[in-house]
């Protein structure tokens, strides 16, 4: 594990080859793909088969790895329409990782909260919420099985998965090996966690790190209120973090968000004084 990567996202434009020359400036050849640089919609409901293939051309060109590709719906949401949209946009999304040779879809599991699928609602402890939950997997595993792409998941305290254990839960709920981990861990803490760093990290690892299969780099600050930051910019123990990445074997790109793209530099000489040690 030496390659560090970024959220394509990170450059908030809509021009591909734009993102991929400041991507090769920053001196990134990795990316969580977001079809929104390419000048689409997140989750498109058509794509013409010349864009796809235009992506594929630059990325080619430009020599960029594309480790996943953004399918974030709101998998339990509480409007069933949009849940079923949400499916049915998923299946593309599925269609467009085959053919752009993308191995992982990566999922939200989702929130009750109207507002935003990345707040917490209380309901979403409630049985029926898991229910809903494993309806939309099964939904969403055939088009994995269809098009040959593992679908990762992670642990959002905002979301219905929000912790290593229910994570746990869930994927041998689902009775399938194509769902697996995207290991954040930023993502393993939640309000009052601080104290418990080196324990939070190593019992969330302990729990899924068999079944890590892309990894984040984000921080999280617990200075007044807890809020994510760059790498390096918070409280995270990276050392511990990384080391206990590389104790699973995964070799994948370390893949950064929840920073600005003026913050990419800093944070990637941060991190890779420490894969480097």
């Amino acid at each position: 594990m030496k390659e560090i990567g970024i959220f394509s996202r990170t450059y908030e434009i809509g021009d591909l080859e734009e993102t991929y020359r400041r991507m090769t400036a920053n001196g990134i050849t990795h990316t969580q793909f977001n079809l929104s640089n390419a000048g689409l919609p997140s989750l498109p409901e058509h794509v013409a088969e010349t864009k796809l293939e235009e992506i594929r051309t630059l990325t080619a060109k430009y020599n960029i790895r594309l480790d996943a590709l953004s399918g974030t719906f709101n998998m339990i949401d509480p409007d069933e329409e949009a849940r079923k949209k949400g499916c049915d946009q998923f299946k593309l999304q599925c269609q467009i990782a085959r053919y752009l040779g993308i191995p992982i879809v990566t999922l939200c599991t989702g929130s009750k909260n109207t507002e935003s699928k990345w707040k917490w609602h209380e309901d979403n402890t409630k049985q029926s919420s898991w229910d809903d939950l494993m309806r939309t997997t099964e939904t969403i595993l055939k088009y994995a099985d269809d098009n040959d792409v593992i679908l990762g998941v992670e642990t959002e305290a905002s979301n219905i998965i929000c912790s290593p254990e229910i994570a746990r839960k869930y994927m041998d709920a689902s009775g399938s090996d194509r769902i697996k981990i995207i290991m954040d861990g930023a993502n393993l803490f939640h309000d009052g966690d601080a104290a418990d760093m080196e324990k939070v990290l190593r019992e969330g690892f302990e729990i899924l790190g068999r079944d890590i299969v892309l990894a984040h780099a984000k921080d999280i600050s617990f200075k007044g209120n807890t809020e994510f930051v760059a790498a390096g910019q918070g409280d995270l123990d990276f050392r511990l973090y990384i080391d206990l990445l590389k104790k699973t074997g995964y070799e994948g790109a370390l893949i950064m968000h929840g920073l600005s793209e003026e913050q990419i530099p800093v944070s990637k000489k941060f991190l890779e004084e420490i894969l480097n040690v």
